[in-house]
Formats: C-alpha cells, structure tokens, sequence
C-alpha cells in the first residue's frame, strides 16, 4: 500500500530489509528529510540540515514514539536548473519486522490501526519583516531568517494539481517540502510494539527516481489522552468557505480537527458570543462531555471521548451578560446553574471586556460588582480579561492573560485568590510567537514553558482570520491568504504576518483562482507544532510520574532555561530555536521511561 492524503492505491505490500538504491535524476539533485522542529524556506538550497539531522542520518529516516502519538517529518526535494513535473511523494505502509500488521493499514482516516497522510508544503512570501510590536520586545528578541518564501500551509495532496495536489510542477532552482504525518496506533493487542520498516518514495510521472528507508520504533508506553494545560484558540467567520455545509457540520469540521491537533477550538461559537440559551448550550453540550468526539459522532482520532476544558461567555466583550445589574445577576446564575448540572468540570468564564485601558477600569469593577454582590449562585462567575495583573482591578478579575507574558511574581497571589494567570498571543523573547516568521518551534515551546511553569492555558486571538480584522480599513473583506502574509492592518500601520491563522480553507470561494477543492480545513506547520508540543508536554508528565518532577525540570532547562517574566523584554530569545535540541531531550525522556 501507498499512502497519500489518508487514500490507499493499492500496489502491491512491500517489505523494507535495508537502503533502497536511488534511481537518481538530472533535475532532481537532491531529497533529504528532516523533522517537524524546522521551516526550509523555498530559495535555501544551502541548508545545514540537509547534510544530516537528528530524524535523518544523510540515508534512512527514524521516528521513535509511543501508542497514540502522531510523528512527523519532512521531505524536501531540490531541483537544479530545469522545471520538473509531475512529482509526488507516498509512503509505504510500515510493517513489523515479524510480518504482523502494518500501521495504517485500514480503511478507517484516524483509526486505531494508526494513519499516514502526505501533505504539499505551501509558501508565502515575506519581503519586509513585522515591526516590533505585540510579536516580540526588540529586535534582539526577531526570529533569525525572517524574509523569503517562508512555508506555512499543508496542502493534502488530494487537492487540485497544480494547487499543491499531486502531481506537483516544481520550479528551477527552488525546494519543495513535502510533509508526512504518521499517527501511531492506539491499538495494542494487534500492533505489537517493535521496528516498522517503510520506505518514502519520491516518483516522476509514476516513476520512482528516490527512495529514502523509513524506520520507526514503536515503544510500550502509550501517550495520555489527556493535555494538562490547554491551548485555546479562538475560530469565527469560517462558515461561508464551505456552503454545501450546515454550521454544525462547519463547526465540526473546525473543532475535529483542532481536536486531533490538542488545542480546544472556541470562542466565536454561537453559546459564547449570544446570551444565555439553553437550547443553544444543550447542541453544544456534545463538545464539552465529550460525545461529539467519538467514532458514534464521525470523529476518530487522539482524545477520542475528552471533552473541552473551557468555556468563555461573551467572547472579546460580547455584550451578552447586559447592562443593569438585575440583567448582569439573572445571567450569571442562568450559566452558574447550566454548568453545575451539565458540565461541572468545565472552566467556564466571562470575558467581560478585552485589553482594558484606564478608562474601562471603573465599568470593569462596576460589573465585578454586580456579579461578585449576586445572592445567587451566580455570585461564583469567574471574570476573564486579557491584560497584565493590575492591582487597581485585583478584586474583580479572576482569570488574566497577558501579551507579554504571565508575571509569574503575581502567580502565586493571584492563586491564592482562587484565580490564575494565562498568557495571550505570542511575544518573543518571553514565549514563542505566533507570526510566520518565528521558528517552527515558537508554538512548540509554549507547551514546554508551561511544564517549567506550571500553567494552565496559552490563548491564541484568532485561528481562521480569513477575513480583515474589523479594526483596520478593510474591515470585513476576504483575505488572499493563501497569497498575502499579511494579517493585520489598521489605520496606522501594517503588521503581523501570518497572525491569527492555524488553518487554511480547503475551499476560497472569494478567490477561486486558490481554491484547493477540498470541503476541509487545512493545517499548518504552526498548527503541527502546537500538537508536538502538547504531545511533548503529555511526555513530560508521564516521565515526571515515573522518576519525579525535578529530573524532568532538569532535562527541560537544557532547552528553556529561561521565560516569561523571567526575561526583559529587551533580551535576546533565551529558550533554543531548534527542533532537533528539543528532540535531543524527547529521546532521554523516551529513554527514561523503559
């Protein structure tokens, strides 16, 4: 079997016993591999990794992991002087060394027996880099290459050729990557752990002219379903992209894949910007219990049955809780009464407002009043807001989330409150950022700092802003995005490439020329490194239970010695922005657990 996109063409099982010669190529001068801690720009045909790197040995490439986890790795074809056509990449099934069953051999997307999918890597051009502003402090804390063709979107190669579907026309002089995620199984009776042999092909017009041996070890240990803090972020706008959908399918589409990836999708659901309904909440009940994520309700995959761990009310201000205190005090003990009964073990909150300046302060408190005051049981309603701890509005916030990072001196305090502090968006040199020119290991850290930390939850402002922010001159018009970089205008200044956007639409009814033809949302390299991190935080956590939490802090201060509020905001990035030094320390927690 050959994988592509999650469809099997059948032609013929093969097993693997060593190197696969190469065939070779006049145009094709070069395929190698590499991990998924790295981003290739589309003109660097000079990369240091190409001559070697911890997921490829200049040969073979090798993945280790446990039951449950998705690996993945890239493919990166460069090409000399001519244009060449007609290219694609698969992978074959990889089969155990005793001849038992093979990962990702079922007709099941997702299912227990693991799955392959193969993507196209898109690319977008940055010419002129991001001002500092919200992504990081200064510029010794910018990302170190930040203009060029910068990959971001995966394309499934099931999409429309010449759109990043297979066959795939690639231009003189240039790489193209290809990446390749491989969900290992979650089930353990009938794929044993062990070798897996596979091998990746890179084929002309149906010809293979590369082969690359594929070894991935799979160990006894299974990776937690569970994610001990949340990535959050916020989706809206997407339902007009996909007009043979409902909004409930839409919503599913969104939030299946969000949940695969371990980020709780939520925020701009029609529950959290509208006020208190039952009707509304007892559709949406299915994401928080769980239940919408099983095979019963179309989806397969990781955290199969786990529901959503929060739940914001009147998302970005939302005027929904209304504006006298009987209103304010009869919705607070609606939702404090919904939650109690239906989903009490989700963190609910309100978003009473967001980035507050001086003078919303007194409305702030005014409202805390009210709710804080309410004989109900709504007197509990913890208030949200995305600003640093300020000590003028310490007794009515509970929940903070800051830009620049969470104060981790004001931590403690504000904990003893019974409240918490999250952080907001990314800004370097205290977290990863979110734009496209950071890193691909900016969304991989995060996970880690909040291991170091012990923090709960990262809140990411947008993750399909397909459409102008309602700021900036245009408001509410349609991004090229597969096109553009550019996310963010207002009247004063152009900034933040790639902000606000973890998936890309499968369909662009509003530029047709960059439809893909596919009613799915597609990923991206940032989206895939949310998901390593969280799995690397799973890990973490695992080994902590095995040998204790100060061995593990002392593996992760190897990487992050260094972060939030921690660091000046002037510093260089303290924490490493390679992928293959995070996947050094992977290796020893691996170890550590046989």
């Amino acid at each position: 079997m050959i994988i592509r996109s999650g469809y099997a063409v059948r032609i013929g099982m093969l097993m693997v016993l060593g190197w696969c010669s190469l065939a070779g190529h006049a145009q094709v001068r070069k395929v190698w591999a590499l991990g998924d801690g790295e981003k290739v720009f589309r003109d660097d045909l000079q990369h240091p990794a190409s001559n070697g790197n911890f997921t490829w040995d200049g040969k073979s490439i090798h993945l280790k992991g446990l039951y449950n986890e998705v690996l993945a790795f890239q493919v990166i074809v460069e090409v000399g002087s001519d244009t060449v056509r007609g290219i694609e990449v698969s992978v074959d099934y990889p089969m155990p060394e005793d001849a038992g069953q093979a990962i990702g051999a079922s007709t099941l997307a997702h299912g227990p027996q693991g799955y392959l999918e193969v993507f196209t890597e898109h690319y977008l051009q940055v010419k002129d880099s991001t001002h500092p502003n919200w992504f990081y402090g200064s510029r010794a804390a910018a990302p170190e290459h930040m203009t060029g063709w910068i990959p971001d979107a995966l394309i499934p190669s099931n999409a429309i050729s010449g759109r990043g579907g297979f066959p795939v026309t690639i231009a003189p002089l240039r790489n193209q990557g290809f990446w390749v995620d491989v969900e290992l199984p979650r089930d353990r009776e009938h794929l044993r752990p062990g070798k897996y042999r596979s091998v990746v092909r890179v084929t002309e017009n149906g010809k293979t002219i590369w082969s690359i041996p594929l070894e991935i070890t799979l160990l006894p240990s299974y990776l937690p379903e569970e994610d001990q803090s949340v990535i959050w972020a916020f989706s809206s706008d997407a339902a007009s992209y996909f007009p043979e959908f409902s909004t409930e399918q839409v919503d599913d589409m969104l939030k299946f894949e969000a949940h695969r990836h371990r980020i709780t999708l939520t925020g701009g659901f029609r529950p959290q910007i509208s006020a208190f309904n039952s009707e509304d909440l007892a559709s949406y009940q299915k994401y928080l219990d769980g239940t919408a994520y099983t095979p019963s309700h179309g989806y397969h995959g990781p955290a199969e049955g786990k529901g959503e761990a929060i739940f914001p009310i009147g998302t970005y201000g939302a005027p929904v809780m209304g504006e006298t205190r009987a209103a304010v005090q009869e919705q607070s003990n609606q939702w404090a009464d919904w939650f109690k009964i239906h989903a009490p073990a989700t963190t609910y909150f309100w978003y009473i407002t967001d980035e507050p300046d001086s003078a919303r302060l007194v409305w702030v408190n005014e409202r805390a009043r009210w709710v804080h005051e309410n004989p109900g049981t709504g007197r509990k309603l913890p208030l949200f807001t995305t600003t640093a701890y300020k000590p003028s509005l310490a007794s009515a916030i509970d929940i903070w989330a800051a830009y620049d990072g969470v104060d981790l001196e004001a931590l403690p305090v504000i904990r003893k409150r019974g409240g918490d502090h999250w952080f907001y968006n990314g800004n370097r040199p205290r977290y990863g950022s979110v734009i496209l020119e950071g890193a691909a290991v900016d969304f991989r850290v995060n996970s880690w700092i909040m291991y170091k930390y012990d923090l709960r939850t990262h809140f990411i402002w947008h993750s399909t802003a397909w459409k102008h922010n309602g700021q900036g001159p245009k408001a509410h018009l349609h991004q090229n995005v597969f096109q553009n970089p550019l996310t963010f205008i207002n009247s004063d200044f152009d900034f933040g490439n790639g902000d606000g956007i973890l998936f890309y639409p499968g369909h662009m009814p509003y530029y047709p020329e960059e439809d893909r033809g596919l009613n799915r949302v597609l990923p991206s390299i940032r989206l895939k490194n949310i998901r390593r991190g969280q799995q690397d935080a799973a890990l973490l956590h695992l080994v902590e239970q095995k040998v204790g939490r100060e061995k593990v802090l002392a593996l992760v201060n190897r990487v992050v010695p260094r972060a939030m509020s921690e660091v000046p905001m002037k510093n260089p990035v303290p924490w490493s922005q390679r992928g293959d030094d995070y996947d050094k320390i992977r290796e020893l927690l691996l170890e550590m657990l046989r």
